[in-house]
């Protein structure tokens, strides 16, 4: 029997997931539309790849320790919980901003005079293939050795620009912990489209097309003054709480628990995604551009997955930690199975699609200006093996905020640290032994996120016991029989709805159609074709699971007033 209090946690929890979901998915749009642009001004050039692996070590700290569900945000939120009505906490949370200012100054001074060792590792063995297609002509007449050297100079100067990302990146996390816990979520789900707006406005403002084959100096720049737009809209809300700020030279209560939770944490964090360099430095052999091929495979599994996750995971992590605090585990483990059947049912349609149709999409999206037929192949190829790891990637992240409810931040690590092993032997694996391209790296991504997930499924069944999760068995056969009939029902109809296809037919209606006019027939009959397709893959799956009354689809449709309204009758 579900008492009144839990349902009105149930009630409060479905709004803020449903207010941090039309958020992020705005700015998830934004985001989608700045790589857009980009592709279209550096296709998956030397340049991208430089501008790529210069972010590794600056933007990509600010996406781990800044994010949503990050270290600093993650511990934040387990010492402000039980502690959001003391007067003391504001003082609490100025040591803790000041601190990790500190400790990322002195991190940003050392990476400072490691960039040109850093540029050095990522050139070496980097491949250079010379095909039209993949070199811009305007690199055509330099040596391979000149083409490394530009690599090399392009990955110093633009991580120098942004190299301030790695200060923000400690400060932003914070900032959104604090949010969270006071439940003010506008700013946390939507400052992100801050940092892609910048990067808009500095490709359409400062990008010479002519140049944009030696340099990215405009995307760094848009880059660092995004992060630091992102921290800047946070300082209002943050004002806005009932914390008392203010500086005390004591240790305030809950530092020591800070401390003893954030390094871990960071390890963890820091540990687990050195996948992403592991994942780089395997790249290198596989030529230009299947780095930046790469990143952009995972930025389109990142979209639907950023507003899973942010949507679930910033509700659920308080509701987690404060089940834990009351001991309430049997409640905590229905909130889990809930949750991830929930995920579950939203990301298996978006594995199916990704899976049948990556070819159409990457090239509606992306194939213009610098972005060539080969960049949508190396694109697909690595959709289309990274997918899988959307089904995994939600449950694992999912259960790590369990443990970070435990004020368990080991557990994660020790599993990150077998994973890095197991994922580098993968990547030499799959490149070295098996001779395969992009999709090595993606293939890799996929099961080490399947091993990553049975790791922390046995260590969480140890700490709490049986999770249950034979009752999710049943629901989901179902949603993969649902994901089946989507994947079909779309391949179908983009395979019969080609723009090639279209164009042969309308060729015999318009047999003088120049090639302005067969751009944009082509561009109208792409977008029909995967709308439709999506349209009618989603709507199927959806149809299917609420034959078999699963209460996910009504679960979602209680959140669309129109549904609603037929649901009922």
């Amino acid at each position: 029997m579900v008492t009144n209090d839990k349902k009105a946690a149930q009630a409060s929890l479905g709004r803020t997931f449903g207010i941090v979901a039309i958020l992020t998915v705005l700015s998830k749009v934004i985001g989608l539309a700045r790589d857009v642009i980009v592709a279209h001004a550096y296709g998956t050039s030397i340049v991208a790849d430089a501008y790529n692996y210069a972010y590794l070590f600056t933007g990509n700290i600010l996406i781990l320790f800044g994010g949503l569900g990050g270290p600093f945000h993650s511990a934040t939120v387990a010492i402000l919980t039980p502690r959001k009505d003391d007067e003391n906490s504001g003082r609490l949370l100025s040591q803790v901003f000041l601190f990790t200012f500190a400790a990322l100054l002195i991190v940003s001074v050392a990476a400072y005079f490691l960039a040109p060792f850093l540029a050095e590792q990522m050139a070496a063995g980097y491949k250079i293939i010379r095909d039209p297609g993949v070199l811009p002509p305007a690199l055509q007449g330099l040596s391979d050795s000149a083409l490394q050297n530009l690599l090399k100079k392009q990955i110093v100067e633009q991580f120098l620009i942004m190299l301030p990302l790695i200060v923000i990146s400690g400060l932003v996390g914070i900032s959104y912990g604090i949010l969270n816990v006071y439940n003010r979520i506008f700013w946390p789900s939507l400052s992100p489209a801050i940092a892609s707006i910048a990067i808009v406005i500095a490709i359409w403002g400062f990008t010479d097309p002519k140049t944009a084959a030696f340099t990215g100096i405009p995307l760094a720049v848009g880059t660092l003054i995004g992060a630091l737009g992102q921290l800047v809209a946070q300082i209002p809300d943050m004002l806005k709480t009932r914390l008392k700020w203010g500086l005390s030279f004591k240790a305030m209560e809950g530092w020591n628990e800070y401390s003893a939770m954030i390094w871990p944490a960071i390890f963890s964090t820091s540990v687990g995604q050195l996948t992403v360099y592991v994942d780089a430095f395997f790249t290198r052999p596989l030529g230009q551009g299947a780095w930046t091929a790469i990143l952009m495979s995972n930025r389109l599994v990142q979209l639907p997955l950023g507003v899973l996750l942010t949507a679930m995971l910033v509700p659920i992590l308080p509701r987690f930690t404060e089940q834990v605090n009351l001991n309430k585990i049997d409640d905590l483990k229905d909130e889990l199975r809930r949750s991830l059947r929930f995920l579950w049912f939203l990301a298996l349609p978006l594995c199916a699609l990704f899976i049948a149709i990556p070819g159409p999409i990457i090239r509606l999206l992306f194939q213009h200006g610098e972005f060539t037929t080969n960049s949508t192949h190396e694109v697909s190829m690595a959709l289309l093996f990274l997918a899988p790891s959307i089904f995994f990637y939600v449950a694992r992240d999912l259960m790590t905020r369990v443990f970070y409810a435990f004020k368990d931040s080991k557990t994660p690590f020790h599993v990150a640290v077998v994973a890095i092993v197991v994922k580098a032997l993968l990547d030499w694996l799959f490149v070295y032994k098996a001779k395969l391209g992009v999709e090595a790296i993606s293939l890799a991504s996929t099961l080490i996120t399947m091993i990553n997930l049975s790791l922390l499924t046995m260590f969480l069944k140890k700490k709490i016991g049986q999770l249950g999760f034979g009752l999710l068995l049943k629901p989901l056969l179902i949603m993969l029989c649902a994901s089946l009939v989507c994947a079909g029902t779309a391949y179908l109809i983009t395979e019969s709805l080609s723009a090639e296809t279209c164009i042969q037919m309308a060729g015999k209606v318009l047999p003088s159609m120049s090639k302005g006019i067969e751009f944009y027939f082509r561009l109208i009959v792409s977008t029909l074709a995967l709308g439709l397709a999506t349209g009618c893959g989603g709507i199927l799956y959806f149809a299917v699971c609420l034959f078999f009354k699963l209460p996910e689809p009504s679960m979602l449709a209680a959140r669309l007033p129109i549904v609603k309204k037929y649901l009922n009758k």
